[in-house]
C-alpha cells in the first residue's frame, strides 16, 4: 500500500520577497549590511562632534581667566613697566648686534693666532689630564719639599706617561709639519713645578695678544661705539628695576588675595554640604580665616606714578645719548656677517626712537582702572606677539609667533611638494610603463610607512648639518641667508615635511588624473593632437579640480604634523625677522602644534596655560575645517562635466 502524498502547501506570492533566515531569524542581509556601514558613518559624526565639544569645554575657560590675568596686569602696574621695558629690550638687541658685529671685525685680524693659541692650549690641557694619575704624586712630593732622591723617578714616570700621550694626540692642521714638532716636544717635557710656558706656547700666547691689541686699535671707533650704547640706558634701567619691584609686590599680594577667595569659596560650599552642625561651623570658621583685606591698587600703584616726572626727564636724556652713540656706527665693514648686523641696527634705530618717544604718552594717559573687555583677551591671543610662560613677571598667550612659523614651514613645504607630486604623478599614469608603474608607486607610497620622529632625527643629525656646510660654501654666498647660523630651522623642517606630504599628494593627483574618461584621450588623439598635447591640454584640465584638492588635502597634512616640527624647527617663539626677505626661512620658529606636544605634558590641569593649549588646538581644529571646505568648494568650482 503506497503511503499517502502530503498535500501542497498553497502558492504564496508573498514567499518570493520574503528575506531568507539569518542567524535563524528572518532578516534581509542587505539591510544588515546598510545598516552597519551607515553606523560607522554615524560614529565617525559622533566622534567629530565629542571632539569639538571636548576642546570647546577645556578651552572655553580661557577668556575669562586670561580677562582676569590682564586685569591684574594693568591693576599691579605691570603695563606701566613695561612701557619703559620695550624700549630697553630694544636698546639691548641693538647693542648684541654691535657686539657680535664687533665679534666679526675683530675676527679679521685676531681670530687665526687666537685659534692657534686656543689649540695649543686645548692640546695641553688634554695632556695634562692623561697623565693626572701621575702628576699628583709628583706635586704632593713637590709640596712636601721631598728631597731629589723621592722626586726623580716621578719626574721619570711622569715623563714617560707625558711621552706616550703626546705620541698618540692628534694637532690640528692649523700647525705647520715643524710647528706640531716642537709642539709636541714642548708639551712631553711638562712638569708640574715649570714657572713659564714653553717657547712656542708662550710664542702664540704673545702673538695672538699682539693680534687682539692691533684689532682693537683698528676698530676702535666700533668699540667706543658698542661701549656708549651699552651705557646709554644705565640710568633709565634703574629707575625701571624700582618701579619693576614695587608693581611685583602688587601683583603677588594680588595672587594672595585670589587664592584666598578660591579657598573661602570652596570651604563655604563644604559647609552648605556638611552632614553634621559641628562641620559646617569647622568649614565657615576655616574659610572666616582664609578671609584677606581687600587690596588698595590706588595707593599701591601711587609709587609708580611718582616716578613719571623723573622718567620723562631721563627719556630726552636717553634719545640724545642713543642718537650720539649711533653717530659712531660705521657705513661699511669688511665681513659679511657685521655689514648685515649693522644694517639692522640702522633700521631698527628709527622704530626704537619711535617707541621711546611713545612710551612718555603712554605713560601719561596709564590708568590702573580702567576695565579690562573679554574681548580684548580674545583679541590678546589670536593678534598678540607674545607666547610667553612660567614668567616671573607676565604670561602672554599670543599665537602669532606660532601662526607664523606654521605657515611660514608650511609655504615652503608646499612650494617643494607640489612640482615634484603633481610631475610624479603625471608621469606615471600617463608616461611610465607599466613596470615602472609598479615600481615608483610603492615607493612613493611607501615614505608613508616611515615614523615621523625618524624623519626628525634624521633632520637633526643629517639635513641639518648639511645644510649649514653648503651655506658654507664661497660661490654660494649670494644666496639670502646664506651662511645658514642655525641648523635647526624653518628650511629643514619645511623639507621632511615636503618629503613626507608627497604620497599624499601623489596619490590623490594620481587617482583624480585616473578618473578621468579614456573617451577624452581616445577623441584627442583622434583629431591628431601628440600625447604632450593630449596631457596638458585634456587630461590634466578634465582633472584639475582633483589635483587641487590633493594639495589642499596635502597641506592639511603638513599643517597638522607635530614631531618633525618639533626636532627640527629651532622651537625659537617669535616672530620671524622678515628683513632677511627669502633667507627668513632659514631663521629657527615654533608651531601651533609643536607647542601643544611640548607644553601640555608639563602645565597644572585647569590653568591658564592648559586652557591657552586647548584653544590653540581650537584654532588648529578651525584651520583644518577651513581647509577641507576649500578643498571641497575647489572640487565643485573646477569640476569637468562630463556632458
Amino acid at each position: 500500500m503506497e503511503p499517502e502524498k502530503k498535500a501542497d502547501a498553497p502558492f504564496n506570492a508573498k514567499d518570493l520577497i520574503k528575506p531568507k533566515r539569518f542567524l535563524g531569524l528572518h532578516v534581509d542581509k542587505q539591510n544588515i549590511i546598510k545598516w552597519f556601514f551607515g553606523s560607522n558613518a554615524g560614529v565617525t559624526i559622533v566622534v567629530l562632534f565629542l571632539i569639538m565639544f571636548f576642546l570647546a569645554r577645556e578651552g572655553v575657560g580661557f577668556l575669562p581667566t586670561y580677562q582676569w590675568e590682564l586685569s591684574v596686569y594693568r591693576l599691579a602696574g605691570l603695563e606701566f613697566c613695561d612701557y619703559v621695558e620695550k624700549p630697553i629690550s630694544e636698546q639691548v638687541a641693538m647693542h648684541s648686534k654691535l657686539k657680535r658685529a664687533l665679534g666679526a671685525e675683530l675676527n679679521t685680524v685676531s681670530k687665526v693666532d687666537r685659534d692657534r693659541r686656543d689649540a695649543a692650549l686645548l692640546a695641553k690641557s688634554r695632556i695634562e689630564d692623561k697623565v693626572t694619575l701621575q702628576t699628583e704624586p709628583l706635586q704632593e712630593a713637590l709640596k712636601a719639599k721631598a728631597p731629589p732622591e723621592k722626586t726623580d723617578p716621578l719626574r721619570v714616570a711622569l715623563t714617560q706617561a707625558t711621552t706616550a700621550a703626546v705620541s698618540t694626540a692628534t694637532l690640528p692642521a692649523i700647525f705647520t709639519a715643524e710647528e706640531q714638532i716642537q709642539l709636541k716636544a714642548e708639551l712631553s717635557a711638562l712638569q708640574p713645578d715649570q714657572a713659564e710656558l714653553p717657547p712656542f706656547l708662550k710664542s702664540l700666547m704673545a702673538k695672538s695678544a699682539q693680534k687682539t691689541s692691533e684689532a682693537k686699535l683698528k676698530y676702535a671707533a666700533l668699540i667706543s661705539t658698542v661701549d656708549a650704547f651699552d651705557d646709554t640706558a644705565e640710568k633709565l634701567t634703574k629707575v625701571h628695576s624700582e618701579i619693576k619691584k614695587i608693581a611685583l609686590e602688587t601683583k603677588e599680594a594680588a595672587n594672595q588675595l585670589h587664592m584666598a577667595e578660591d579657598a573661602k569659596k570652596q570651604l563655604l560650599e563644604a559647609a552648605t554640604t556638611a552632614k553634621t552642625e559641628a562641620e559646617k561651623q569647622a568649614f565657615l570658621k576655616d574659610a572666616a580665616a582664609t578671609s584677606l583685606a581687600a587690596i588698595d591698587f590706588k595707593v599701591r600703584t601711587q609709587p609708580l606714578r611718582d616716578k613719571l616726572p623723573e622718567l620723562e626727564k631721563l627719556i630726552p636724556e636717553y634719545i640724545t645719548a642713543i642718537k650720539k652713540a649711533a653717530e659712531g656706527i660705521p657705513e661699511n665693514a669688511e665681513t659679511p656677517e657685521a655689514r648685515k648686523l649693522i644694517s639692522q641696527v640702522r633700521t631698527q634705530l628709527p622704530k626704537h626712537l619711535s617707541h621711546v618717544e611713545q612710551c612718555t604718552q603712554l605713560m601719561r594717559d596709564w590708568d590702573y582702572a580702567k576695565p579690562v573687555p573679554i574681548t580684548q583677551s580674545l583679541t590678546s591671543f589670536l593678534f598678540g606677539g607674545d607666547w610667553i610662560t612660567n614668567s616671573s613677571w607676565q604670561d602672554f598667550y599670543g599665537v602669532v609667533p606660532l601662526l607664523t612659523g606654521s605657515c611660514l614651514i608650511a609655504l615652503v613645504a608646499m612650494l617643494i611638494s607640489m612640482p615634484f607630486s603633481v610631475a610624479a604623478a603625471i608621469y606615471t599614469n600617463q608616461f611610465a610603463s607599466l613596470r615602472e608603474q609598479d615600481f615608483i608607486k610603492p615607493t612613493i607610497e611607501f615614505i608613508q610607512a616611515i615614523p615621523s620622529v625618524v624623519l626628525g632625527f634624521i633632520g637633526i643629525s643629517v639635513l641639518g648639518d648639511l645644510i649649514k656646510s653648503i651655506s658654507l660654501l664661497p660661490f654660494l654666498s649670494w644666496v639670502p641667508g646664506f651662511p645658514v647660523q642655525e641648523r635647526l630651522n624653518m628650511f629643514n623642517a619645511g623639507l621632511l615635511l615636503a618629503f613626507m606630504a608627497i604620497p599624499t599628494m601623489f596619490s590623490l593627483a594620481e587617482d583624480a588624473i585616473n578618473n578621468v574618461p579614456r573617451a577624452f584621450s581616445e577623441a584627442s588623439e583622434a583629431l591628431g593632437a601628440t600625447k604632450l598635447q593630449t596631457v596638458f591640454k585634456v587630461i590634466v584640465p578634465a582633472s584639475v579640480s582633483g589635483i587641487l584638492a590633493a594639495m589642499l588635502l596635502g597641506l592639511g597634512r603638513i599643517i597638522g604634523e607635530t614631531m618633525v616640527v618639533l626636532l627640527v624647527a629651532g622651537n625659537r617663539i617669535a616672530i620671524p625677522d622678515f628683513s632677511d626677505g627669502i633667507g627668513t626661512v632659514f631663521q629657527p620658529a615654533h608651531t601651533l602644534t609643536g607647542i601643544i606636544a611640548q607644553e601640555l605634558g608639563e602645565v597644572s590641569r585647569g590653568s591658564s596655560h592648559w586652557q591657552a593649549l586647548f584653544m590653540v588646538g581650537i584654532l588648529l581644529f578651525c584651520i583644518s575645517l577651513i581647509i577641507n571646505f576649500f578643498a571641497r568648494q575647489v572640487v565643485k568650482r573646477f569640476k569637468f562635466h562630463k556632458s
